[in-house]
């Protein structure tokens, strides 16, 4: 089914951001950025009580780093298919990768706070909300698209065409 250009510019703004987020935390985990060995180590000690060596950590950090890199490619390839009006953009299999997306970036974001358990990184989560609101956003707008695609389809058979 045919979309809108409004739907597919939406489309491709939020989901170009999204793939961008995943590609530069891919990047910097890969490359085993200090700050995010230091997230994940304070995280594991203050939330689950334990502790981490930074040489597990930073093992941790880039296979998170690569997966994001290679989410990322995932991404720019729906946006690729929304544009070019393929069904896998809208199919349940995008709707479950941007809800992950938006999943992992509320946790991440959340990663700052629990490293520390400070409350004045509740500020960093806010800052970050791009990172889970934009493929949240996705999700919804997926969703609303597959919607009125059953309401038509229903219409559309009802009148008997």
């Amino acid at each position: 089914m045919r979309r809108s250009r409004s739907i597919t510019i939406l489309y491709s703004i939020l989901g170009s951001g999204v793939a961008l987020a995943f590609l530069g935390h891919g990047i910097l985990g890969a490359k085993g950025q200090a700050s995010f060995i230091e997230l994940v180590t304070g995280t594991y000690d203050k939330v689950l009580g334990g502790s981490m060596s930074e040489s597990t950590a930073t093992t941790w950090v880039n296979v998170i780093g690569w997966l994001d890199i290679a989410l990322a490619v995932v991404f720019l390839g729906l946006v690729i298919a929304a544009i070019a009006q393929k069904a896998i953009a809208y199919s349940p299999v995008a709707m479950g990768l941007f809800a992950w997306a938006a999943i992992w970036g509320f946790l991440t974001a959340l990663s700052r706070f629990t490293a520390v358990l400070d409350g004045a990184e509740v500020w960093d989560v806010v800052e970050r909300g791009p990172n889970y609101l934009a493929p949240a956003g996705l999700v919804y707008l997926i969703y609303r698209v597959r919607k009125d695609d059953t309401a038509k389809l229903a219409v559309s058979e009802a009148v008997g065409g």
